[in-house]
């Protein structure tokens, strides 16, 4: 891109970023609206409105024509029409509320001023009202950068639903220590103290004379406070609506956990439309409660609505640029990844500066600030894989063509190779992104890469991964096309592995050979399990050398991870990222690399409470693929000879 596509390209994302928006009249909405227009003494008044309030009698009666017309129709005051117009708009257009009844703190000079909503809270609202409208329980959790008004934009939203809409819908307030959860409430005092009376009045007292417990009196509706460290308080009560804030925060305590205390809570809400749960927080790290729930949430285990904030898309985070061209010429590998992601240049400039003027380490500035929602999780900034190579390689992420299990004649010996079929099975641990092209013999042409874990479900998952290396023979790169996932006995899986190889025309089988030496904790050890299937299939790759074996020195089969090789494989790995040398269809692959680091004393490994089981049976694939075996080439049936992957011969079957 040169620097003039760059800067033609900035000025476009500047102006959706600060596009025009104006609530009261309802332009530059995130909401669905059509225009609407009356007259007031000859004066047409022109809105914009969401498009579920055109089906009410008012505005359908209303609609271009004039406040003198229809208040003498039945006989009203033009005045009284007004307000309940107003009053309408109100209980359908919160962005109209908001500006017209509620007050906040400016950030900047700490004066009251009308809630206007910025951009990142117009892509929260923008969840919260399509939830609501369809008629779903809202159910959001919620990924941060800091400082935009999260938690402000949900307990406002909350306070629109109790002080126009529904009448005795309790909610509360929760955070990791009491006093957050009070100042969260803090935000509905004051909102209460400013309300205009002209609209109504809300009395904001003790209930039953609890100074933890808050009731709106007009309405009925309770709001509670409480926390990790006291949540007793809460249990009592049939809540509506819950905001569960800094969630990343949460500790397990003796006796008490994060995710005991968000179910007992959440039971206590009712699947009805209208009823809200918000879990929000900035990222603390990998493996606690909030990084589990978000995971279910992206990958679609849950009810949550998963909704992430990265720092570029909040208007305060830009600084201006005095020379672009210089600034162009100057970006990083990160900045471009930034860019890439949808950031401004000027963003990327005040990127720069924070993180320079505040001293921050790149772990802090992806916690607080993120770019990517996996990113936000990193807990070191020690990335093994550059963002940016990974955002090059998700280009390619697809949804497996066929999902199910390779079905034989046994699960285990020769007769697990023997009538093999592909089964389709939603729930089977088998993704393919191609089937084996049998239209010809081509050798050295599929890898299978097997990483092996244990059985357990908290165990390290076994997995096996295909590649496909036809388009080497034309200069194209290697495709990842499979992978199985699963927990079974090691001895299960590399049959299964091998099962998977010789339905793919006799792949090149390469096994990690350390998890076979390993005494598991499970009690399982399979020194000769390799040993077994040799005499069944020979097309495993051996690491002896080929000069030694025919020297008659013992074959040592399978790939060993040292600290030697895997440095290797790893490197080997983020030069194929980088340089597009391989083609990865599999989102999870993708996702491991984000949480791959290079650990403090040099070593390689996944960040604590991820997993890297897709990452090292990849490598080892990729190293077999790009180092180890000459380009594929279509094979001379005259001969029927085929080499193998520990330098033997043997006739192709």
């Amino acid at each position: 891109m040169s620097n003039a596509e760059f800067i033609l390209e900035n000025d476009k994302r500047l102006k959706t970023l600060y596009h025009d928006y104006n609530p009261t009249i309802g332009i530059g909405s995130p909401i669905e609206r059509r225009e609407f227009s009356f007259y007031d003494n000859d004066i047409k008044v022109t809105w914009y409105l969401p498009v579920i309030m055109f089906e009410l009698p008012l505005i359908k009666e209303l609609n271009g024509k004039s406040i003198g017309e229809i208040s003498s129709k039945y006989n009203v005051e033009p005045y009284d029409l007004q307000l309940d117009l107003i009053q309408l708009r109100f209980e359908c257009d919160f962005e109209f509320w908001a500006i017209s009844c509620v007050h906040i703190q400016d950030k900047e000079t700490k004066k009251p001023i009308p809630f206007k909503l910025n951009n990142a809270q117009l892509k929260l609202l923008k969840e919260l009202e399509r939830l609501r409208q369809s008629g779903t329980p809202i159910r959001i959790i919620l990924l941060k950068a800091r400082q935009w008004g999260g938690s402000t934009l949900v307990q406002i939203y909350m306070a629109w639903l109790q002080v126009c809409l529904k009448r005795n819908w309790h909610s509360a307030n929760i955070a990791d220590v009491e006093n957050q959860s009070r100042n969260i409430r803090g935000m509905f005092s004051k909102m209460a103290e400013t309300y205009p009376k002209l609209f109504g009045s809300i009395t904001f007292k003790p209930h039953e004379g609890s100074m933890k417990t808050r009731v709106i009196a007009e309405r009925g509706c309770i709001i509670g406070i409480g926390s990790v460290q006291k949540p007793e308080s809460l249990r009592s009560f049939d809540f509506s609506m819950l905001h569960l804030s800094e969630v990343g925060l949460w500790k397990t305590t003796l006796g008490k956990s994060p995710e005991d205390l968000a179910q007992s809570l959440a039971s206590c809400v009712p699947d009805e439309p209208d009823t809200l749960i918000v879990k929000e927080s900035t990222a603390k790290g990998v493996g606690n409660y909030f990084h589990n729930e978000w995971l279910a949430a992206v990958d679609g285990r849950s009810a949550d609505v998963p909704v992430f904030i990265p720092w570029y898309e909040i208007e305060r985070y830009q600084k201006q640029i005095a020379d672009y061209n210089t600034f162009i010429e100057s970006l990083t590998d990160y900045d471009l990844f930034q860019w890439k992601c949808g950031s401004t240049l000027e963003g990327i400039n005040w990127y720069r500066s924070h993180k320079t003027g505040k001293n921050l380490d790149n772990w802090r500035m992806m916690s607080e600030y993120p770019t990517t929602d996996l990113e936000a999780f990193q807990s070191t900034g020690r990335r093994a894989f550059a963002p940016l190579y990974v955002s090059q390689a998700r280009r390619w992420n697809l949804k497996p063509e066929f999902i199910g299990e390779l079905t034989a004649n046994g699960h285990t010996s020769e007769e697990s190779l023997e009538n093999i079929t592909f089964q389709p099975d939603i729930f089977g641990g088998l993704s393919l992104w191609a089937m084996p092209d049998k239209s010809m013999l081509i050798e050295n042409r599929y890898v299978v890469s097997v990483d092996i874990g244990g059985r357990s479900e908290g165990a390290d998952w076994s997995i096996i991964r295909v590649f496909d290396r036809y388009a080497m023979m034309d200069g194209g790169v290697t495709e990842a096309i499979g992978t199985w996932k699963g927990h079974v006995d090691q001895d299960r899986v590399i049959w299964k592995a091998t099962q998977l190889a010789k339905f793919f025309n006799n792949a090149l089988l390469i096994p990690e050979q350390n998890s076979l030496d390993k005494e598991e904790s499970e009690g399982d050890h399979f020194l000769t399990v390799l040993d077994e299937i040799v005499p069944h299939y020979e097309n495993i790759f051996a690491r002896t050398d080929p000069e030694k074996i025919r020297q008659g020195l013992p074959i040592k089969y399978g790939f060993h991870t040292s600290p030697k090789t895997k440095p290797m494989i790893i490197t080997l790995m983020n030069a194929a990222l980088r340089d597009g040398e391989y083609t990865e269809y599999d989102k999870r692959v993708c996702d491991e690399y984000d949480t791959y680091e290079i650990k403090p004393n040099g070593t390689y490994g996944a960040v604590d409470g991820c997993h890297d089981d897709l990452v090292m049976s990849t490598a080892i694939g990729l190293w077999a693929c790009l180092k180890h075996l000459e380009l594929p080439k279509v094979l001379n049936l005259n001969k029927g000879i085929i080499k193998r992957g520990h330098g033997n011969e043997s006739t192709f079957t």
